[in-house]
């Protein structure tokens, strides 16, 4: 078994470290994409038999897209984690619905006893990408009639728009 996916009978409740340098994560290019390596430097305790503690650092850089002007920039992640990874327990099976608690959101279900570092790496990295991907707080965005880049050439298209249908409401609004 490589040191991607480690059994939870070759990990003990003294725990034992593990470091990953990896460039290779398979990763959605429109979502993001990576620039260097992602580095994972974490520990592993055994907390029972069907539980294992994983606490670490990751460190990466992902290029996105922002949302508005559509341009390349690099986000830098740098992100602690801490959560138990767990077989597929007998509480889950039997109950249809689940109310979570805070504490349950920092379990992770596995189908089998082995912890794929991999697979953590590339779920961490998506829980990194904001909801809103901009590469400033203040970016103007793309004209809507023109197309131009409004944060390096300001265009002097019209801002009112034709055939918008709530321009009789604005009109109200005037008297």
């Amino acid at each position: 078994m490589s040191i991607m996916k480690i059994s939870f009978s070759q990990i003990s409740t003294a725990g034992q470290r593990y470091s990953l340098d990896l460039s290779d994560i398979d990763t959605e290019k429109e979502i993001f994409s990576l620039q260097g390596m992602v580095s994972l430097s974490c520990i592993l305790k055994r907390k029972s038999t069907d539980r294992i503690l994983l606490q670490g650092r990751m460190q990466a850089t992902l290029l996105l897209s922002c949302d508005r002007c559509l341009q390349r920039y690099s986000r830098i992640v740098d992100s602690t984690l801490s959560f138990i990874c767990e077989t597929d327990s007998a509480r889950y099976r039997q109950v249809k619905e689940v109310d979570l608690t805070t504490r349950d959101l920092d379990i992770v279900q596995l189908e089998e006893a082995v912890i794929d570092l991999r697979e953590i790496i590339r779920q961490q990295l998506y829980l990194s990408v904001p909801q809103h991907r901009l590469c400033t707080e203040d970016c103007q965005g793309i004209c809507p009639t023109c197309g131009a880049d409004m944060n390096n050439n300001p265009c002097h298209c019209s801002r009112e728009l034709t055939n918008n249908p709530f321009a009789v409401l604005a009109a109200l609004k005037d008297k």
